[in-house]
Formats: structure tokens, C-alpha cells, sequence
């Protein structure tokens, strides 16, 4: 009806007497209206998308406000940067560290946990159900928590600059004082959980660390038992005093029996053998040599108590109580380190620039919006005229 209506109306301005059986009877004119209709019909359509797209974004879609912040994620326990790394940073490229925090900080701030967080506060999956946001996007009365966590992940922007080693977040809302307010949060959240991180990983090792500590305890105690049992048994507080004595005491023999020989041969000379002082100094010496040759039994000889053997084992016994001394006093200074890990805050944001309070929309960008209206309408516009025209000439 409407057609008909239509092309009448056009025929009337060719023939002012014209009805529409004068305008069926006339088939060139009534071919031609037919085609102008078509395309009339074609731009209608195409204007009409136009009018609806342009209607709801620039009255119906939500107006969104986009807060700001920058920070770099820092680790306090790092030592302090050496020349060569200094350097490394100054060309843009910066510590694994730093990034591998950054990516956990970017990984966090996209996760369900921290949605749900901020949901507890700010009551995101109401708001994103409710009228504030047009008809089009927000989410239905039904939604799920993974359909909610999406539309969450579409409000934050996040952008890690590798030269610089600053994370820009930003988080898009549709009350500007909320954005700031949600963006303040997401930074405590995240301070919050990456010290958790480190002070459960802090925490494991301690556990650990404290069964070491025990079982080391333990080891220097049998250590320390084992060589005050030795002692104990062989009646020495230290065989090195009783060894350094016993050959010092066999040098001076040693020196006592080479003078006293030289004194005999130098008196046997000229005195007879059977002289009362030739006889004493014979005697003298084979006591000597009895004497030394006992020493030097009792210090290197076979026999189980020689002195050169409990030298040798007091001294395996004393290494291997230095040696669990000595890994108790590591074991006890990575205990008291670790300590301190679990109990401080070891990261930490360096703030660059605060999430500031916008103070006009962002979203949606209407001029942009309106001129990328305007040329997809007539790019589509014009693909589908020469697709008509193709068709028709085939037809044809």
C-alpha cells in the first residue's frame, strides 16, 4: 500500500490527472518508478540504520569516565643495582624481576579474586545489571559470575611500558568519583597480595628451615658427645698438647743420647773399659735409648693406644663436630633471615602518577563516532549499489 502510495504520488507530478491504473497501463514510467522506488526504498534503510546508530550514541549509551594511574612495582630485598646493570637499565632494559612482579600485578588485577573484592565494596555486578548502563551492554538480571568478570575485564585498561618499567591502569566507570575510588582500591589489592605471596613463599621455607634447624641441633649435640665420650675413654682433653710434648721430649732425647755417646767415645779413648765412669755413661745410655724407644712406641707404634692413632681419630671426631657447627650456624642465620622475610613487606608501588578525578567523559568518543558512522554507512552504502547493479546487468 505503501508503494503504491508512493509511486503515485511521483506519477501525479508527471501527469497531475494520473491514477494508478493509468500508471500500470504506462509500463516504461511505471518500470522507472519501479526502480526509483527501490532505491529510494535501499536509502531509506541505510538512513534509517544511520538515525538509530547515531540516536544511541549520542543519547542512550552510557557515558563513560576513564581514572589514571601509573606505578612501578619495586622490590625492597633486591640489592642495590651494580654499574653494569645500571647501565643495562638506562637502555631500556630492566630487571626480570621487575617484570615477572609486573606481569603477576597485571595477571591479579584480571582475576576473579580481586573482582570479587571489589564487588564486596562497590557492588560492581549490581551496577553492571542496572539502568546506569544502556540497554545494549549491560549485563541481564541472570548473569553469571564469568559473564560479570568479563564485562569487568572490558573497564580496565592495563599497559606495561618494558623501557620504562611503568604499568599504566586505568579503570573506565560510570561515575567519575567511583573510577577513582575503584582504581585506589586495585592498588591497595594488589601492594596487599604480592607481599602475601612472598611472605607465604617466606613462610614454607621457614617451616622448613626449622625442621633443618632441629635436625642439625641434634647432629652437633651426638657430635659433641661422641668426642667428649673419646676423651673420656683415652683421658686426654687434647692429644695434639700430649703428641707436641711427646716429641719434643723425644728431641731432646734424641740430643741427650747423641752428646752422652760423643762423651763416651771421647773418654774411651784414654780411659780403661772397666773405669767406673766409662760403665756409669754406658748405662746412661742404654737407658736413653730404652726410654726413646719407648716413646716412640707409645707415640707411632702398633698397639691400639698409640698415640698417633688417637691424634687421628680425635681429630676425625673434631672435624666432623666443626663440620655440623658449622652448617648449624648457616642453617641458624638462613632461619633468622627468612624470619625477617615473612614478617616485612618486601614489594612495593612506587605511584608515578595518582588515579586522578575525571572531570569529563570518555567514553563514548561522539564526533569519532559520528564520523565513522557517516563513512561505514557510505562505504556499505556503495558495496551494496554495485553489488545491485552487478546483478542487475546479469540479469539482464
Amino acid at each position: 500500500m505503501l508503494k503504491k502510495i508512493i509511486q503515485l504520488y511521483w506519477f501525479k507530478k508527471i501527469d497531475k490527472d494520473g491514477n494508478y491504473e493509468k500508471l500500470k497501463n504506462d509500463r516504461i514510467v511505471f518500470n522507472k518508478l519501479n526502480k526509483k522506488y527501490s532505491i529510494f526504498k535501499t536509502r531509506l534503510f541505510f538512513i534509517s540504520f544511520f538515525m538509530i546508530a547515531f540516536t544511541y550514541t549520542l543519547f542512550l549509551k552510557a557515558e563513560l569516565y576513564e581514572s589514571k594511574t601509573a606505578l612501578i612495582v619495586r622490590d625492597l630485598s633486591a640489592p642495590a643495582p651494580s654499574s653494569s646493570n645500571l647501565g643495562l637499565s638506562m637502555l631500556g632494559m630492566g630487571s626480570s624481576s621487575q617484570l615477572q612482579d609486573s606481569m603477576v600485578v597485571q595477571e591479579y588485577l584480571l582475576s576473579l579474586d580481586i573482582f570479587l573484592e571489589l564487588d564486596k565494596k562497590f557492588n560492581l555486578i549490581q551496577h553492571y545489571k542496572s539502568d546506569k548502563i544502556d540497554f545494549i551492554e549491560r549485563l541481564s538480571w541472570d548473569a553469571t559470575i564469568e559473564q560479570s568478570l568479563k564485562f569487568y575485564k572490558k573497564r580496565i585498561l592495563i599497559n606495561y611500558d618494558e623501557v620504562s618499567g611503568i604499568l599504566h591502569i586505568s579503570y573506565i566507570h560510570t561515575d567519575p568519583q567511583t573510577a577513582q575510588n575503584i582504581l585506589n582500591a586495585m592498588i591497595k589489592y594488589v601492594e596487599y597480595a604480592l607481599n602475601e605471596f612472598n611472605r607465604k613463599k617466606a613462610k614454607k621455607q621457614l617451616a622448613f628451615l626449622e625442621s633443618e634447624h632441629d635436625k642439625k641441633l641434634l647432629k652437633v649435640n651426638n657430635s659433641s658427645m661422641i668426642l667428649e665420650k673419646y676423651q673420656n675413654e683415652n683421658l686426654l682433653l687434647d692429644p695434639t698438647i700430649n703428641a707436641s710434648s711427646s716429641s719434643t721430649l723425644i728431641a731432646t732425647l734424641e740430643a741427650t743420647l747423641t752428646q752422652k755417646r760423643i762423651i763416651y767415645k771421647t773418654k774411651s779413648s784414654y780411659l780403661n773399659k772397666n773405669n767406673y765412669e766409662l760403665l756409669a755413661l754406658k748405662a746412661e745410655i742404654k737407658e736413653i735409648v730404652s726410654s726413646l724407644a719407648n716413646f716412640k712406641k707409645s707415640l707411632t707404634g702398633n698397639e691400639k693406644g698409640s698415640l698417633n692413632k688417637i691424634l687421628f681419630e680425635y681429630e676425625k671426631l673434631k672435624m666432623q663436630l666443626e663440620f655440623d657447627t658449622e652448617i648449624y650456624k648457616n642453617v641458624l642465620i638462613q632461619l633468622e633471615k627468612t624470619k625477617l622475610d615473612a614478617l616485612k613487606e618486601a614489594k612495593t608501588l612506587s605511584i608515578v602518577s595518582k588515579a586522578n578525578l575525571p572531570d569529563g567523559y570518555t567514553y563514548p568518543n561522539k564526533p569519532k563516532t559520528f564520523i565513522t558512522l557517516i563513512v561505514v554507512i557510505f562505504l556499505i552504502y556503495g558495496i551494496f549499489s554495485m553489488l545491485l547493479a552487478i546483478i542487475k546487468d546479469h540479469k539482464e
